[in-house]
């Protein structure tokens, strides 16, 4: 036992936390809340067992567990009566700079809180060290010391909290500091440190970047040394932000490998798994589904080295892992995910980027699920966090459009593109050729498809419609999904316009970018073109006979299917008449969407009637609705 104790004295006070945990519980702790409990496991062979049934972590015995919490008292009771400069040569930072303040040594304590990372100490060490920290600090010092103010700024967004940042930094250096543009401009009133730190929370409050504050990112990058590893990649890492936000994702990768050097020569594991997870994102934005779970790996391996406990950045990672897998096809995780840890992961750190994820596939599982209803009333509870600002209404808004397109529902879907204040608009994407194609904004880029797939719907002249998809499909600034997203439209209108030729070549691409990406979610409010232009056998014979294409489209079918009650004994036509005339729609109206005569609708109508027993409109779309067919 003499060398346990003293392994138990040299091992990192995250550890020893763990330890102690360990010791205080019978059952031992769950390996998956904590990479350190791994170590532990690997530190004290024998002492420490695995339950590989459970995956639990505990003492061998409740003898070796009394041993250990004995050892852990004593250990800790040597802390105390050791000197702060003692303890910090052990490696015992946090306690180091807590025994340094309660001695009354603040520029002892104050020099190791900068050496071990100052704005970044809770990166390092954790966000309950660093707290523990700031508040040992004297009032004075935590007003007007630049590292521990701006630090504790950190520790307020790291804790979701963007309005109680800038009321520190308010009070720090008066309302001008809330002025992004003012502070980054000015380096002779705020410092390298100030700056650096304005540029990085302006991410946090999703404001937009003028391009001069984008100019003055490469400046402040050259005013910091090149050893200065820490510094530049937070400099990178918000530059990855940035880029992710303006959908530039060849700059983005570049930044991202950048942030990764600079961060690992700086042994910022931490910082390590936000890029990381951040690769994870853009593959996801490209579509790219091997491409993420590669990511996936790469920032558990990150997250492994944090020697804190660090449950936020868990749930972020976990977060990463079940909308990868739910591009593949398998919902349950995310589903769960949404039930369990969603309001956790929603109070917590959260930069736009992470949040749009959220937003996109949250909604998406939900509406598929629960929806149109729910996955509305899920995004509208977004709209009441702190740092909302317009381009976030934005994404709430538009995710609100593609549900209610995916689900039929087009004069909402409408009205509510309407309210969008833009140059885009539907007059303009009416009329719109070679416009399209050089198009570079990704919130315009998304209300011109919006629009586009309304008109497509709406069913009006298809020989303008295939010219601008023409176009579109030669706008360089489109991700892998759009494109995508576009061959079936083209496919789709070509159909209409009786080009075989085109429609198959089109319908064919689509899948099989779509099969080499891995990805499934940006076709399924695609599914209604893509069941007409299976059911014409000249089209399907021919897309069909290609690999891979129609277990790639049984997959597509059956998302979200366990929730989706069929319409047993409908036809896909009438199930679509029953449909569009659920929403509202008149003869005429489903007549034009559909492509029929209006006594064909009628025809479809009174099938359906018949076979669901009703004898007039209202009680079919009320027993549709009732039998969870319709939204």
């Amino acid at each position: 036992m003499t060398i346990a104790a003293d392994l138990i004295r040299r091992i990192p006070r995250a550890e020893r936390d763990l330890l102690n945990a360990m010791a205080l519980t019978e059952n031992g702790l769950d390996c998956r809340s904590d990479a350190g409990i791994r170590g532990l496991l690997a530190a004290f062979p024998g002492a420490i067992v695995h339950d590989a049934e459970t995956d639990r972590a505990r003492f061998a015995s409740q003898d070796m567990r009394r041993a250990f919490r004995e050892l852990l008292d004593a250990a800790a009771d040597d802390q105390v009566s050791l000197p702060p400069a003692t303890l910090y040569a052990r490696g015992e930072i946090a306690p180091a700079i807590l025994a340094a303040q309660k001695a009354g040594m603040l520029e002892d304590a104050l020099e190791w809180f900068r050496e071990q990372g100052g704005i970044f100490f809770m990166h390092y060490h954790g966000q309950d060290a660093c707290g523990r920290i700031l508040d040992g600090f004297p009032d004075d010092v935590r007003r007007e010391n630049s590292t521990v103010v701006l630090c504790s700024a950190m520790h307020a967004l790291k804790s979701g909290s963007v309005n109680r940042a800038r009321h520190i930094l308010r009070e720090f250096k008066g309302p001008e500091a809330i002025d992004i543009e003012r502070v980054v401009t000015s380096p002779d009133r705020y410092s390298l440190e100030f700056r650096s730190f304005r540029l990085l929370m302006g991410l946090y409050e999703d404001v937009a970047y003028s391009k001069r504050i984008q100019h003055c990112m490469f400046d402040l990058l050259g005013e910091f040394s090149l050893d200065d590893h820490l510094n530049r990649g937070a400099i990178y890492n918000t530059m990855l932000e940035l880029c992710m936000q303006q959908q530039q994702l060849g700059t983005a990768e570049e930044i991202a490998n950048r942030a990764a050097y600079h961060y690992r020569l700086a042994d910022a594991h931490l910082m390590v798994f936000y890029i990381e997870f951040h690769r994870g994102v853009l593959a996801l934005i490209r579509g790219s589904v091997p491409d993420a779970d590669v990511a996936v790996h790469a920032a558990e391996s990150a997250l492994g080295r944090v020697t804190f406990d660090s449950p936020t950045d868990r749930r972020l990672l976990d977060l990463l892992k079940v909308i990868t897998a739910y591009e593949k096809g398998d919902a349950e995780g995310l589903v769960a995910y949404l039930n369990s840890e969603f309001d956790k992961f929603a109070y917590g750190e959260l930069w736009p980027t992470i949040v749009e994820l959220a937003l996109y596939y949250g909604s998406l599982a939900i509406s598929g699920e629960l929806g149109v209803a729910a996955a509305r009333a899920f995004l509208e509870k977004w709209r009441v966090q702190e740092w909302r600002s317009h381009r976030f209404h934005d994404v709430i808004t538009f995710r609100q459009i593609d549900i209610l397109q995916n689900h039929n529902r087009w004069q909402e879907a409408a009205d509510l593109l309407n309210t969008v204040q833009a140059r885009i608009n539907r007059t303009w994407v009416e009329s719109a050729e070679e416009a399209l194609s050089r198009l570079d904004d990704s919130r315009e880029i998304g209300i011109a498809m919006a629009w586009l797939k309304h008109l497509i719907h709406q069913g009006a002249d298809g020989e303008i419609r295939a010219r601008q998809i023409e176009a579109f499909l030669n706008n360089p600034n489109l991700n892998g999904r759009q494109r995508a997203v576009l061959l079936i439209w083209d496919a789709y209108v070509a159909r209409s316009q009786r080009s075989l030729t085109r429609a198959r070549r089109q319908f064919t691409r689509a899948l099989e970018d779509s099969m080499r990406s891995g990805a499934l979610t940006h076709l399924v409010g695609e599914r209604a073109l893509i069941d007409r232009l299976r059911d014409d056998r000249r089209i399907a014979d021919f897309v069909l006979s290609t690999p891979g294409t129609a277990s790639y489209l049984r997959k597509l079918d059956h998302f979200h299917a366990t929730s989706q009650r069929d319409m047993p004994g409908l036809t896909r036509q009438e199930k679509r008449v029953l449909t569009l005339v659920a929403e509202g729609g008149s003869n005429k109206f489903v007549a034009r969407q559909m492509r029929l005569s209006e006594v064909t609708v009628k025809f479809h109508l009174s099938n359906i009637y018949r076979k669901i027993g009703c004898r007039r409109r209202a009680e079919a779309v009320a027993a549709a609705r009732a039998l969870n067919w319709v939204a």
